[in-house]
C-alpha cells in the first residue's frame, strides 16, 4: 500500500524541473539573467524526464522507455550545441530504431518465474508504437502494471475488473500519442503524472472515500506532446 509520503515524494523531481525552467523564463523575462534562444534547449526536458523514469520506475520495460528518451534527448542537445549536426531526414531512423529495441524488449524479455493465468489477466504490460493497442480486463485482481504509447495509441477498459487490495499503481508514458482508461465506478483515481507539451484530463467522477469498496488506484508517469485521459 502507498503512504501519503511516499505518493508525494514521487512529484519531487518533476516539480522541481518545472519550478527551475520557471524561474528561468521569469529571470529572463525581468532582464536578470541573460538566456538567448533558451527554448532551444528543450532536449533538457527531454533527458530530465527520461532519467525520472528510469530512477522511478517499478517496470524494467519504463526504465527502457527513460533510456530510450534520455538517448533521444542527448542527441537533441548535441546537435543544438553544435557537437554533432543531425537533421531530421539522419535522425528519424533513429525513432525507427529505438522502437525497433523497446518491441524486441517486449517479446523477448521472460518473467523470472513462470507467469500464471493470473498474473497475466491481473496486469497491464502495454506497448503502442506507430500503432494501437485496445484491451478489456475483466481479472477480479487487478495488480496495476504499464502502459507505454509511442507514436501510437492504447484504450484500456477496467471497468469490469476489480482489486483485492486497496490499492494499486499503473505507470503511463505517452510521447506523441495517447492513452485512455475507462475505470470503474467504485476506483479513485489519484494522478501524479507530469504533462510537458502534453495533456492529462481525469474525468472521473470520484466516489466519496468512506464508501465501503472503494479502491485507489495511483498513476504515475508523463505526457509529452501526448495526452492521457481517464473516465468512468
Amino acid at each position: 500500500m502507498h503512504t501519503q509520503e511516499d505518493w508525494r515524494a514521487r512529484g519531487i523531481i518533476p516539480a522541481i524541473i518545472v519550478i527551475g525552467i520557471g524561474v528561468l523564463l521569469l529571470l529572463r523575462n525581468m532582464d536578470i539573467v541573460v538566456i538567448h534562444d533558451l527554448w532551444r534547449y528543450w532536449p533538457v526536458i527531454l533527458i530530465a524526464v527520461g532519467l525520472v523514469k528510469m530512477v522511478d520506475a517499478q517496470h524494467t520495460g519504463t526504465q527502457v522507455t527513460g533510456g530510450i528518451m534520455v538517448v533521444a534527448g542527448a542527441l537533441f542537445l548535441a546537435n543544438t550545441l553544435e557537437l554533432v549536426r543531425i537533421s531530421w531526414h539522419d535522425f528519424w531512423p533513429l525513432i525507427l530504431i529505438g522502437a525497433g529495441i523497446l518491441m524486441l524488449y517486449t517479446r523477448l524479455a521472460t518473467p523470472r518465474a513462470p507467469a500464471t493465468a493470473a498474473d497475466i489477466d491481473g496486469s497491464l504490460n502495454e506497448y503502442a508504437i506507430f500503432g494501437g493497442v485496445s484491451r478489456k480486463l475483466t481479472t477480479d485482481d487487478f495488480r496495476g502494471g504499464y502502459a507505454s504509447a509511442m507514436f501510437g495509441g492504447i484504450e484500456i477498459d477496467l471497468r469490469r475488473a476489480s482489486m483485492r487490495a486497496d490499492s494499486a499503481t499503473i505507470d503511463v508514458s505517452a510521447i506523441f500519442g495517447g492513452v485512455e482508461f475507462k475505470m470503474p465506478q467504485n476506483w479513485i483515481v489519484i494522478t501524479q503524472v507530469a504533462a510537458i507539451f502534453g495533456g492529462v484530463d481525469n474525468k472521473c467522477v470520484q466516489p466519496d472515500a468512506d464508501v465501503p469498496g472503494v479502491k485507489r488506484i495511483y498513476v504515475k508517469g508523463s505526457a509529452m506532446f501526448g495526452g492521457i485521459e481517464f473516465k468512468n
